[in-house]
């Protein structure tokens, strides 16, 4: 492996700062300086980031005889510091002649930005000699050479399958799931963010929209971490209205990216980001996905890389729960509650079950059973069955169906050929649903597929009660929702939804 030529040390802190357009950009100026601080911190020097970028980015320099060269020589200084002779044993002449030619104008320029960034404070340049580095990455046979990062970087260190059993600070749950989120699936992001936080789990995910960012929101509202593995360069934020929260992230946790700097968003970059976060993490939950969401692809590089897979189940008429329920029927564990995900990660049950129906009945006001999201609402002790955990490898192979079709869910690997389809769509359900009476379009998005009371949908819509009554008879009238027991409401589905 690798990284048994590494050289071994830390060093002094090397913080990484940002370049780029203002509003598409992380601020990394002084005042953000004391929000990550560092007893002892860790990063590339100067000498290193020159010798790294020019090793990993030389133009026709293939990552696989960077790997050939980092194996036998041991560090990108003493592979430039060997004999032409000494190279060409290792990799093609062809190839070290590039490596060892005069280094181009736009080369030189990204080296500087780098070493300018990396002298800015709450950022560090990690590569793969760094006793720093994630240690869950370098089961990657592929392991990014060089991470760029903001906030703490030992927190990734903390993370996947190398924490020890049974200590929650040591370990890291992936929350994803659609861009285009209910507000129901939303809500239970952050619901199963905030209580693996509190019980001192990481949360990672993609900083993308929808339930990307719930999870990361959920898991800032504890005292735990969240980790945010991105497809852009570590300076920019995209989407860029989440720059905020991307601040947020690297104060309190970490912002972490494997592409250089000023790199934009890419539809191939996306997948590889999915893989980071996949091995970063001990267990990956999906939320709510379509049958062609991304969050798919991650499930099954989770299950490649031998980490238990979970999916929260939703409405059968719901398409951001149809990729999840395909993900249960093919051997994911059926996640009720974050309880479920403790559970999968070996540690004990903090408090009695608390599933999605009790977290959300709280809110819309329901008593018993009606609409809800089913389990155990009992304060005792639940008695389940178990259910068949599947080989990794089995689970990995059953969900290889994820299409990586162009406008797909969630806009993370649009423009990758389609994988062989695990559940192929029914014509019907592609046909376009009749359009709501007028003005009523916001109640119905913000109702989702979950029962809820009036009081919600303003919170969700900013409409007063009068307007949401008032468009929920006419929807009523239409067909659209029915009343349920304790003044809330649920969504009917045409026959073109279902």
């Amino acid at each position: 492996m690798l990284a048994a030529n590494a050289v071994s040390g830390t060093r002094d802190a090397r913080p990484i700062g940002s370049a780029g357009t203002p509003d598409a950009t992380l601020d990394t100026s002084p005042t953000h300086a004391g929000s990550t601080p560092f007893d002892e911190q860790i990063g590339a020097d100067r000498a290193e980031i020159k010798d790294w970028l020019r090793l990993c980015h030389t133009p026709g320099i293939p990552p696989a005889a960077v790997r050939r060269l980092l194996a036998a020589f041991g560090l990108p200084g003493e592979i430039f510091g060997a004999s032409r002779a000494a190279l060409t044993d290792v990799v093609p002449a062809n190839i070290v002649a590039r490596l060892l030619a005069r280094m181009s104008v736009e080369l030189e320029t990204q080296i500087a930005r780098t070493v300018a960034w990396a002298e800015r404070p709450g950022c560090t340049v990690v590569t793969l000699s760094e006793p720093a580095y994630p240690r869950a990455l370098l089961a990657l046979g592929d392991a990014p050479p060089i991470l760029y990062c903001r906030g703490d970087i030992r927190l990734a260190s903390r993370t996947g399958n190398a924490g020890c059993e049974g200590n929650p600070g040591d370990m890291a749950a992936a929350l994803v799931g659609s861009r285009r989120a209910t507000p129901q699936g939303r809500e239970n992001a952050r619901h199963f963010a905030r209580a693996l936080g509190d019980a001192g789990i990481t949360i990672v995910s993609g900083l993308a929209a929808g339930i990307d960012a719930a999870a990361h929101e959920g898991a800032l509202e504890t005292a735990g971490s969240t980790c945010a593995i991105i497809g852009t360069g570590a300076d920019i934020v995209y989407p860029s209205r989440h720059r905020a929260l991307a601040e947020r992230v690297a104060q309190r946790g970490l912002l972490l990216s494997a592409f250089p700097l000023g790199t934009p968003p890419r539809p191939d970059h996306f997948p590889r980001r999915n893989r980071l976060i996949a091995a970063l993490a001990r267990c990956t939950v999906v939320i709510e996905a379509t049958t062609q969401s991304g969050s798919l692809i991650t499930a099954r590089l989770a299950g490649e890389l031998g980490r238990d897979v979970l999916a929260v189940p939703g409405s059968i008429h719901a398409p951001q729960s149809r990729g999840c329920h395909v993900l249960i029927r093919d051997g994911a564990t059926l996640a009720m509650s974050p309880d479920d995900v403790l559970e999968a990660m070996g540690l004990a049950r903090p408090v009695a079950a608390t599933n999605i129906g009790r977290a959300s009945e709280d809110r819309d006001g329901g008593g018993g059973g009606d609409g809800g999201s089913g389990g155990d609402s009992g304060s005792g002790s639940k008695q389940r069955r178990p259910l068949p955990r599947p080989r990794p490898a089995d689970f990995a192979s059953s969900v290889r169906g994820a299409q990586a079709s162009q406008g797909r869910d969630d806009g993370n690997v649009c423009g990758q050929p389609p994988v062989h389809a695990t559940m192929a769509t029914p014509p019907s359900l592609t046909s376009p649903a009749p359009e709501p009476p007028p003005g009523t379009a916001a109640i119905l998005q913000a109702l989702g597929y979950d029962p809820v009371n009036a009081d919600t949908l303003c919170e969700r819509t900013g409409l007063g009660i009068t307007a949401v009554l008032a468009q929920l008879g006419v929807l009523e009238l239409d067909g659209r929702i029915t009343r349920l027991p304790g003044g809330r409401f649920a969504r009917l589905t045409t026959r073109n939804e279902r």
